[in-house]
């Protein structure tokens, strides 16, 4: 009994068909090369944690707001001498200011982070450079207020340095209050995180004027108290400004 050959031509393919197969693994089961998903503050535990505990602490001293808002709106317009303008704030009103001071440095570190193109690579940890940032905007504060103490002590009497002190601090709390709401829509919606952040620098310029205003309204005696005024402008609110800038672009840089 002979056995049939089988031939090439007998083949389910002829060779010209055979070389569209190949024995590579396909596309779909290699899968696709990972990337890592940009980290920002909104998705960070300890900052949205750092941030959910100034809002309890500031809802928790908010009981008697009403007030509280009379005494910022005083203390950022009025310049009338008072024998009562050292000590008229009371106890709880004192730590009401002093958590919306912090929570001013904490959103000010966060807006700066993303100010400076927060999104950094995974396997980085966003809460160190929020947190340089926020220690970066409270020593500007606390330098602001030095600087605010010493050129009132100087070149005006001990009352008019006390009511530009708390000018300062007025509008740096009223500035805390407007940035809760940039802060945490960009926290949670990182699309619109530009439009926030034009915003809070807006928020920003309008406290700024208006404790400058103050500030023109208590020194403008004569023309050598302007020239004074127009030196404090340019030696503590721009030259700070930018070298808070390089500095935090250094920290993000360094972190």
């Amino acid at each position: 009994m002979s056995l049939n050959r089988s031939h090439e031509y007998q083949a389910p393919t002829s060779p010209t068909d055979q070389a569209l197969y190949t024995t590579r693994e396909p596309g779909w089961m290699s899968g696709v090369e990972g990337v890592a998903r940009p980290v920002t503050p909104g998705s960070d535990t300890g900052i949205l944690a750092m941030v959910v505990m100034l809002l309890v602490l500031v809802g928790l001293n908010m009981r008697h707001v009403r007030r509280l808002f009379r005494t910022i709106t005083q203390d950022l317009w009025s310049v009338r001498r008072r024998a009562n303008a050292f000590d008229d704030h009371t106890a709880k009103e004192t730590r009401t200011i002093i958590i919306l001071l912090l929570q001013l440095c904490v959103f000010e570190g966060i807006l700066l982070f993303l100010w400076l193109g927060g999104s950094v690579p995974a396997v980085r940890d966003v809460f160190r450079p929020v947190g340089a940032l926020t220690a970066l905007a409270m020593g500007f504060y606390l330098f602001e207020l030095l600087a605010c103490t010493t050129i009132g002590y100087v070149f005006t009497d001990r009352l008019s340095a006390a009511h530009w002190r708390r000018g300062l601090n007025a509008s740096s709390v009223l500035l805390g209050i407007m940035l809760t709401i940039p802060t945490l829509i960009s926290l949670f919606y990182p699309s619109v995180t530009t439009i926030m952040l034009w915003l809070a620098a807006g928020l920003y310029a309008i406290s700024r004027i208006i404790y400058i205003a103050k500030g023109f309204r208590i020194f403008y005696k004569n023309f050598p108290s302007l020239l004074y005024f127009i030196l404090y402008l340019c030696t503590l609110e721009i030259i700070p400004l930018i070298a808070i800038y390089y500095s935090a672009m250094e920290i993000c840089n360094q972190l």
